[in-house]
């Protein structure tokens, strides 16, 4: 989505997203963008592992599409309340935003950090480990999934690319077999998404699949358990 018009909008919740108007698609829900993450990957991704492994050391997140940094900075904070787990942070974005289109984003503003911690997320290193605290530590990588060897086991996936209608590749059977292969055992999938197409995919690869409320409007949203 490198060189096509972004428009930033303000979304439901008060939070800023980004609008792509050549594909009618927004990179967050227009419903509430901070809401949608903190829902699908905070609540249903984190702390659902966190509550089922409350004695794990470390835990690796890895995340399908970077984009505004919104959920890798949603994650940063709250690692401020699991003290006991190291978490490594890593990402694929094939198109990094520019950083004149990430000051546009109040995400610092709304959660009351004054994009100080935002702002150093975006001016990183990329494809190098960054150590943003004592026990969260950042990895933002330039590629594709499809070029990608996710090396790090993850724990936890937030599966966040756009949708089917604008990305379909991303849905495919060989991308998500890719990521369920490298996941660790007992380790979650979570997406925004209640495509059967995902659900069946899932399934097929013996994953525990569930439709769970979704967040805003959003009626359902999947999340999975690998259990091998």
């Amino acid at each position: 989505m490198k060189n096509f018009k972004k428009l930033i909008c303000i979304t439901g919740d008060g939070s800023s997203t980004i609008f792509l108007p050549d594909f009618n698609e927004y990179y967050h829900s227009k419903y509430g963008a901070v809401s949608e993450s903190e829902h699908v990957f905070i609540k249903n991704g984190l702390y659902f592992w966190k509550k089922r492994n409350p004695n794990k050391k470390y835990c690796n997140i890895f995340e399908v599409g970077f984009g505004t940094g919104l959920n890798a900075f949603l994650t940063f904070k709250e690692s401020k309340f699991i003290l006991n787990t190291k978490l490594t942070y890593s990402s694929v974005e094939p198109y990094p935003l520019k950083l004149s289109e990430i000051e546009k984003l109040n995400y610092g503003k709304k959660l009351n950090d004054n994009n100080r911690v935002f702002n150093f997320i975006h001016n990183s290193k990329w494809n190098s480990p960054v150590q943003l605290s004592k026990n969260f530590t950042l990895i933002k990588n330039i590629s594709t999934i499809q070029n990608f060897n996710i090396e790090i086991n993850p724990d936890i996936i937030y599966f966040d690319p756009f949708c089917y209608r604008v990305q379909p590749e991303m849905w495919s059977k060989k991308i998500i077999n890719q990521i369920v292969s490298s996941m660790s055992k007992y380790s979650v999938f979570v997406t925004f998404s209640s495509m059967k197409i995902l659900f069946d995919s899932l399934k097929d690869l013996k994953l525990n699949v569930e439709k769970i409320p979704g967040p805003n409007k959003k009626k359902k949203m999947i999340r999975a358990i690998k259990n091998y």
